[in-house]
């Protein structure tokens, strides 16, 4: 049902199948109105090339229910992909009821032949703690009722997407998904997310995800409902979703905002369209704003979709190039509360170690790191780790160390002359990964990292701390360290002199030109 073809962080490519058809995660699901279609999931398959969309399970019970038992849900919205079909609990969180019962719901979705169904949940949305632990218990119980009428029915022809709901509970959050992995399930689907988004608290929402992400494990595909913006895609994938769904490509267009990767712009403020998708290469922004209503909206939201598309065939190729972390530094760049929510991420020691055990431990392309905080991403956290475990506390080495800039080269004979010696190790400062042996510079990842002169200046005092674990780890009993020409460097090497000397190791520095 689920094959994963690659990973990063959290975030994976995989292969979705169901009922013969196939679909690609992280997979973008356009919310589509079964009534008005404003933008058809066909046109949105042939040029978008939309995989899977979802729809209201409800509004057609409710409004097109003999056609779609005649037709099917494919039939109606005409679309030979991957369907997903929620239940009615947005109209739940809405309106307060449905007019269906949980065994209608589920037995509809069956009927009319949805790829991917969910049963009728109650959303907790925001809200107090004792009405958020009555949606929870109301969804459970919806949903023993939802599983025991498709039992007695036998054979199932969807998979089944357990909704798990608590709000900014995260205990709440936390139970409803344990109580759900021993359910019958072939996914997870969180709710509730949309009211924090449009709130802009993404670090709650991405609290939300670690919990349930970290109960259900990763076996199985994790969807988000209503997951809003473009620019929180990336952070959502790197935090284990799989799957996610959003009608905001059609509400932000009826509300005259132009979705871009970093935010959304008002129509009437734009002069220039950054974007070369088929709408704003054929027009300027005057034209579209002298356009009728109806038509501006329908322009606006198809837009709104190429961006989605653009962000999501984006986020696939960092995870392929093992880049997914930085394209999460560079995103969070975009709104202060999505950096705070970023920092967030950074500081969770368990995530990263998640993190780190979910990364692969080699990629095609390099590192770019930026700041200090790139040095907490997983690749880097590793790749100290493993210099600190595999080099300096088990190989047997030499009592002495020459230290070269890294941004050097000098050769052995040299530095025989050089320091008076004739049996020594080499290693290289000035990196981000502390020492690096001479054997192993040009190894991955020490010379596939690109890096700022500031980052060193910044992490100096991390660095130097870093450089003493390793020598002592290495049981090195006298260090020559090589000068540099740089001023950054050469600072370094004196802040790593001093805490040598206050270790009682033996030390000198040498000027060599």
């Amino acid at each position: 049902m689920f094959e994963v073809l690659a990973e990063d962080l959290l975030g994976r490519i995989g292969r979705l199948k169901v009922k013969g058809k196939q679909a690609e995660t992280p997979l973008f699901l356009p919310v589509i109105n079964p009534v008005t279609q404003s933008i058809s999931a066909k046109w949105m398959k042939e040029n978008l090339g939309a995989e899977a969309v979802i729809t209201n399970a409800y509004i057609i019970f409710k409004r097109l229910r003999e056609r779609a038992l005649e037709e099917g849900v494919h039939g109606i919205l005409d679309f030979d992909g991957v369907i997903m079909t929620d239940s009615g609990g947005y109209q739940v969180l809405e309106y307060g009821d449905v007019e269906a019962t949980p065994e209608e719901i589920a037995l509809f979705e069956e009927e009319i032949g949805t790829d991917i169904a969910v049963p009728l949940d109650i959303p907790t949305g925001i809200c107090g703690k004792k009405k958020a632990e009555e949606s929870v218990k109301k969804t459970l119980k919806n949903i023993e009722i939802t599983l025991n009428i498709l039992k007695e029915k036998g054979v199932r022809r969807a998979l089944w997407a357990a909704p798990i709901q608590g709000g900014t509970y995260l205990d709440l959050l936390q139970r409803c998904a344990e109580i759900e992995k021993e359910m019958d399930f072939d996914l997870y689907a969180l709710g509730s997310p949309t009211p924090l988004m449009e709130g802009y608290r993404f670090e709650k929402l991405f609290e939300m995800i670690y919990v349930v992400r970290v109960v259900v494990g990763f076996g199985r595909p994790l969807h988000l409902f209503g997951a809003g913006h473009p620019m929180i895609f990336p952070f959502i994938v790197a935090l284990g979703v799989d799957m996610f769904d959003s009608a905001s490509y059609y509400l932000y267009a009826k509300d005259e905002r132009y979705i871009t990767s970093t935010g959304t712009l008002r129509i009437d403020r734009i002069d220039y369209f950054p974007c070369n998708c088929p709408i704003c290469s054929n027009m300027t922004p005057t034209e579209l704003r002298e356009m009728k209503k109806e038509e501006r909206t329908r322009l606006i939201a198809t837009h709104n979709l190429y961006a989605c598309f653009r962000e999501i065939r984006e986020i696939k190729q960092a995870i392929r190039d093992g880049r997914l972390m930085e394209l999460l530094e560079i995103r969070a760049r975009s709104h202060p509360r999505l950096y705070q929510a970023f920092r967030w991420i950074m500081e969770n020691e368990d995530l990263l170690r998640l993190m780190e055990n979910h990364t692969p431990l080699s990629s095609r392309r390099g590192i770019n790191l930026f700041d200090r905080l790139s040095l907490k991403r997983p690749r880097i956290r590793r790749a100290r780790r493993r210099l600190m475990e595999n080099y300096f506390k088990l190989s047997a080495h030499e009592k002495h160390l020459v230290l070269i800039p890294f941004n050097r080269k000098i050769g052995f004979e040299k530095l025989k002359r050089i320091v008076g010696e004739d049996v020594f190790e080499i290693a290289y400062y000035g990196t981000p990964y502390g020492l690096v042996p001479d054997q192993l510079k040009y190894t991955y990842p020490f010379s596939q990292t690109n890096y700022p002169r500031a980052l060193i200046e910044d992490a100096s005092e991390n660095l130097a701390e870093l450089m003493i674990e390793q020598l002592k780890a290495g049981g090195y009993e006298r260090i020559y360290v090589i000068s540099s020409r740089s001023k950054h460097l050469k600072e370094l090497a004196l802040k790593l002199l001093k805490a040598l000397h206050e270790t009682g190791i033996k030390s000198s520095l040498i000027d060599w030109d």
